[in-house]
């Protein structure tokens, strides 16, 4: 009976040992510009600190592609962030609420290894200023069962802004770290 326990406290400690999996998203309709100005829009209300850090870090990451902060920037900046349970899933609905696409599927063994408690995603989206037409969206997730959202924010960064250097789409990386 013990030696059964003990292997199952091994088995549930190595899911959480296993490699992150990020899933990134990424689209852009036509090339962008090497460096160009852009504007962070802020959501109405009051944000959660993490929400704050994670545009910080986007625009961080931006400044050091070579684009630039403006008050009337060519872009508009939005930066969506989400900490839900890993079993919930996001679907996006049509007018009448009936679900038409799945945003954030919830965990299973294609989309994450071992164990899954949280998912922790960000979205990045670029808007032609005058124009008002979609420039880029990206996207990355991952399920954690361990790590906080603010140790998974730089990598969620890169992930989210990764298509902006040419391969946009969908993909799965894996990296080490804590799940």
């Amino acid at each position: 009976m013990m030696r059964a326990a003990a292997l199952a406290t091994v088995a549930l400690l190595a899911g959480c040992a296993s490699p992150v999996v990020t899933r990134i998203d990424s689209a852009a309709p036509a090339p962008l510009p090497a460096a160009a100005s852009f504007t962070l829009v802020e959501a109405p209300g009051d944000l959660a600190p993490a929400h704050r850090q994670a545009s910080q870090l986007v625009s961080t990451a931006l400044s050091q592609r070579g684009w630039r902060v403006a008050e009337t920037g060519d872009y508009l900046l939005w930066v969506s962030l989400a900490d839900r349970p890993a079993t919930a899933a996001l679907q996006a609905g049509d007018d009448t609420g009936k679900p038409v696409a799945v945003i954030g599927p919830a965990h299973d063994r294609k989309t994450e290894r071992g164990c899954a408690r949280r998912d922790y995603r960000l979205g990045v989206r670029l808007t032609h200023r005058v124009t008002g037409e979609d420039a880029y969206s990206g996207s990355g997730a991952e399920f954690h069962c361990k790590a906080l959202l603010d140790e998974s924010l730089p990598h969620l960064v890169t992930a989210a802004l990764g298509g902006l250097d040419g391969a946009p789409g969908p993909q799965m990386v894996e990296r080490k770290g804590v799940r």
